[in-house]
């Protein structure tokens, strides 16, 4: 099925009359957007995904809910491809990430999916392809990633927080108060978990407070660094930089609908509770999330310049 931009996707769905006015009447759009979720849900069943996430977490020694929140995170769990040679986005010109745990391979966010690849013995293509072969290198990733970097404090390998320190590396994002907030979101899932258009992931217990305040530690120290470098180049006052969101938790959005062409990998989440009336209107979550792909665009185009300076 062709993706449709999401820009052009956000526009149909709110030139909905039924979308816009909350009205029973049901436009040609209307039935498309309720098409277009059954067979999203369907998909999704059918893929059963939590049986792939529980066999590579078993083989390479990784907890499924790791494996499930990075996932969703990065893709809501949809294996993400690509036309032939498309490298960026047309639209952004953010770099592509590959299948449903969000592979890279470029200079930016690095190449994951090379390195997962591999590890598991597979072509870098057989992970772009094959769902089960992109958890597996994943996997394999994170179970690397892990056994490199020491657990945070207070944490052995039977706390399900100790892998936070090789998602904020697995997910490529060079800035260390990004990738942290990044890992935040994935715990923050994990303790959620997710009952919606086929997915279903059941929550589990998960320490949030210490991975709250390493995180709020971080954001300070990274804005204090690009004040400084500001106020260094241009001997003014330091003006704030743009972050992702006013919050360390990250971005915490209403339910979305099917993920049918994924944004950027960060930082939407919908919150777990059940929505209300409100938030039951697909074209408003959509265009949140429009609004946040365009700041982490602009607030990392920022930061990379500052980083040239």
């Amino acid at each position: 099925m062709k993706r449709i931009a999401p820009l052009v996707l956000v526009l149909l769905v709110a030139a909905a009359p039924g979308a816009r006015a909350g009205g029973p009447a049901q436009t040609e759009e209307d039935l498309k957007r309720e098409a277009a979720i059954a067979e999203f849900t369907a998909k999704m069943k059918a893929a059963n995904y939590p049986a792939l996430f529980d066999q590579a977490a078993q083989e390479f020694n990784v907890p499924a809910d790791i494996l499930k929140g990075v996932a969703f995170a990065e893709t809501r769990w949809e294996q993400l491809t690509w036309p032939p040679g498309e490298t960026a986005s047309p639209e952004t010109g953010m770099p592509r990430p590959y299948g449903i745990m969000s592979l890279w391979d470029n200079a930016y966010f690095g190449h994951s999916l090379i390195e997962a690849a591999a590890l598991i013995g597979k072509t870098p293509d057989e992970l772009r392809r094959d769902p089960l072969q992109n958890i597996r290198g994943g996997a394999a990733l994170l179970r690397q990633l892990y056994n490199a970097n020491p657990k945070p404090e207070g944490t052995t390998e039977a706390d399900i927080e100790s892998w936070r320190y090789a998602i904020r590396q697995y997910c490529g994002i060079p800035e260390p108060d990004l990738n942290a907030r990044h890992a935040l979101d994935v715990y923050v899932f994990i303790s959620q978990g997710y009952h919606q258009y086929g997915i279903e992931w059941n929550g589990r217990p998960v320490n949030l407070e210490p991975i709250r305040e390493e995180t709020r530690r971080i954001v300070a120290e990274e804005q204090a660094k690009r004040e400084a470098r500001l106020a260094a180049n241009s001997n003014a006052a330091p003006a704030s930089t743009p972050m992702l969101s006013a919050s360390p938790a990250g971005v915490h959005l209403t339910p979305m609908p099917p993920p049918t062409n994924p944004p950027a990998t960060y930082p939407a989440a919908p919150a777990a509770a059940a929505p209300t009336a409100e938030q039951r209107r697909p074209w408003r979550a959509m265009l949140a999330v429009l609004a946040v792909v365009a700041g982490s665009f602009v607030a990392k185009r920022v930061l990379a310049r500052q980083r040239q300076t």
